[in-house]
């Protein structure tokens, strides 16, 4: 029995990569620095400046360093200026600000010293950064206040590693971290040990300064110690901490000597040690998150009930897991099982949102979203079979791994596909080559960078 004209329509509506990239771009933009900043940095009629509910004309504070590090750091920079910057209204003195970005989303903002650095790779021009920093926020005063808008990708734009680590060693931890399978918290713990900012040291040097964190969370659970690797928060890891992390993914034999070393030297001296909550440094320190993964799902969801598209309004959308991690394997199989133990077979949309990680075992190209929802559509062809779908799965950023791709989108057609163009999937997924196989069935999603990240969101829509 072939369907009636209204179901195809429906069909026609909801089966379309066009719209489930939109879906995506909706909790893109609400998390944009320009839609959340104005929220938290507000000049009042009196010309008194505002942050959050922090007054800062009572604060006894006479100059203001803005410093935006980060994928968002241009759009907060210039955000920063549209508010306080071009108006000129504020009392209080506003220094020349610090940028530092990746090389894509690399814009010079004026009012600015900005610099370009690397991404996911550290590079020299992130040493020169980290210098610039802490140079400068060593000479601030008890009158002085920084303003730090952080966001994601922080933690390789700032290496900065102890002395008797150079650079290169720094860059082969930062890769045997991001290759051996560790969650961005255990990878920033070994970062942050490896570092003069990183793990709360940045207080260190602008201490008796003030500091007001307005932060963008690509972290699951936003935990404030990882994002960026916690610049200004306390750090709750030690150095056995970061050894045992090392030693359980089987890399600590792996890492430069001096690096070992410095590790076994941070046991003993607890001068090494990143500051802990007890330390004064944090009396003078507010952070606060201003945007997140949970604020992305949520303006997704929160589309159907204001779209004016009567198709839009009839679909039910609901988040199926907020704050996802694990192996992308992993958590496509507990997706599909949900669907299947549901009986979900009505048109209906689910959301999901955190951070999965890979485990590095081939040469190929790929990212943690591309190979997500590969896997997704080999399940789904394993465990259900009739079911048609379309499922995204993306990075916030606008990039997956080291590719020009934001992840991939899929559907009950995908797996067909690949067998018409000879492709062995199960053999790519071995080899971790997932932008391969999207490539060549047209399923990536390709947008520029985003200039903001709160990690991943997957979109399944089923049909």
């Amino acid at each position: 029995m072939s369907k009636d004209p209204k179901s195809l329509n429906e069909d026609n509506h909801f089966f379309n990569k066009n719209y489930i990239v939109n879906l995506f771009l909706e909790g893109i933009n609400a998390v944009r620095p320009k839609k959340v900043l104005p929220k938290f940095i507000k000049v009042l009629k009196n010309k008194n400046l505002v942050f959050s509910n922090l007054d800062i004309n009572n604060e006894n504070i006479e100059r203001i360093l803005p410093i935006c590090i980060g994928k968002a750091s241009v759009e907060m920079a210039k955000t920063y200026n549209q508010i306080i910057g071009k108006s000129k209204k504020i009392s209080i003195e506003s220094l020349k600000g610090i940028l530092v970005a990746n090389e894509e989303n690399f814009r010079d903002v004026s009012g600015f010293n900005c610099f370009i650095s690397g991404h996911p790779i550290p590079n020299q021009n992130g040493l020169i950064a980290s210098k610039f920093i802490r140079e400068t926020i060593f000479d601030l005063g008890e009158k002085d206040l920084i303003l730090l808008m952080l966001s994601g990708g922080g933690s390789a734009m700032l290496p900065d590693p102890p002395d008797g680590i150079t650079l290169e060693e720094k860059i082969i931890v930062n890769q045997r971290l991001l290759e051996c399978g560790a969650n961005i918290k255990e990878i920033n713990a070994v970062r942050k040990h490896l570092s003069k900012l990183k793990g709360g040291n940045f207080l260190k040097y602008s201490f008796p300064a003030k500091t007001y964190s307005l932060i963008i969370s690509d972290v699951v659970g936003d935990d404030l110690s990882s994002i960026s690797s916690g610049l200004t928060a306390p750090d709750p890891f030690k150095f056995s901490d970061v050894i045992k992390i090392c030693s359980e993914y089987k890399i600590l034999d792996k890492l430069p000597n001096s690096v070992k070393k410095y590790f076994d030297r941070g046991l003993n001296d607890k001068n090494l040690e990143t500051p802990k909550p007890k330390n004064k440094i944090f009396k003078n320190c507010e952070n606060k998150i201003i945007a997140s993964n949970n604020l992305s799902l949520d303006a997704i969801k929160n589309y159907f009930k204001s779209s004016n598209n009567v198709l839009d309004k009839k679909i039910n959308c609901e988040i199926w897991k907020r704050n996802i991690e694990g192996d992308v394997k992993d958590i496509a199989l507990k997706f599909v099982n949900f669907i299947k133990s549901n009986n979900l077979t009505k048109k209906k949309i689910f959301l999901s949102g955190g951070e999965t990680t890979v485990k590095i075992s081939g040469t190929g190209k790929g990212g943690r979203n591309q190979e997500l929802a590969l896997y997704f559509s080999v399940f789904m062809k394993d465990l259900l079979p009739n079911q048609r779908y379309l499922f995204l799965s993306g990075g916030t950023d606008g990039r997956d791994g080291p590719t020009d791709s934001a992840g991939g989108i899929v559907s009950h057609k995908t797996i067909d596909l690949c067998l018409q163009k000879n492709i062995d999937i199960e053999q790519e997924l071995k080899n971790n080559n997932s932008y391969s196989v999207l490539k060549k069935i047209d399923s990536h999603i390709i947008i520029q960078g985003t200039n903001t990240n709160v990690a991943d969101i997957q979109i399944l829509i089923l049909i």
